[in-house]
């Protein structure tokens, strides 16, 4: 009961994340408490190298990642590096995908079973901000601690599991108790162990 109400609180955060226009508004107006940033629809200038991260999104395939500089927040600070996803390869369809719209996330956490980063072969399979901050030609100290991906939608985390399913879950288990509890007084009444004890004289 309470991951349903986790999980429609989340829903409301998504449909409340609001939209804006520029990365430098999204990075500058973040809310770090927010559950999710809201969708940037303004353009992405980005050119330079770029690096390939293995990630799933209806199979297998690579996110195609580069740096973009965003003008600081306050008068006078540095100007800050941000990974930005431009597109995406898919390995089942070999089709290239380019984003229309983006999302603020959070660096992608290390996996705990995979393969080895191979910069040699421009193949990342674990998020590794600095080795790729450096690969990439700036210092871990300019880039930003989240990333801007590609908006394709609600993610499969709120969709494939809607809190109904675990209202369902939550009857579920609690039918089952329900039904264990009858079990065993059923049991003990079939052999006497719930009657009365007589008093004694």
């Amino acid at each position: 009961m309470q991951r349903m109400s986790w999980k429609a609180d989340l829903l409301d955060a998504w449909e409340a994340r609001g939209e804006v226009a520029s990365i430098q508004a999204a990075l500058c107006g973040r809310d770090e408490a927010a559950a999710f940033g809201p969708r940037v629809s303004g353009p992405v200038p980005l050119s330079g190298p770029t690096l390939r991260y293995y990630d799933l999104r209806d199979g297998a395939g690579w996110a195609v990642i580069g740096l973009m500089r965003v003008p600081a927040c306050e008068p006078g600070a540095a100007d800050r590096l941000i990974f930005v996803e431009t597109a995406y390869e898919s390995f089942t369809s070999g089709a290239r995908t380019t984003p229309q719209a983006w999302r603020l996330d959070p660096l992608p956490a290390a996996r705990g079973f995979g393969s080895r980063n191979d910069p040699d072969t421009n193949q990342w399979y674990v998020f590794d901000p600095a080795a790729m901050a450096e690969a990439l030609g700036a210092t871990p100290e300019q880039v930003a601690s989240v990333w801007l991906r590609s908006d394709t939608g609600m993610p499969a985390s709120l969709t494939q599991t809607p809190p109904a399913k675990h209202l369902g879950y939550a009857l579920t288990w609690y039918g089952l108790a329900l039904a264990l509890i009858a079990v065993y007084f059923a049991l003990h009444a079939s052999r006497g162990r719930l009657g009365r004890t007589p008093e004694e004289p």
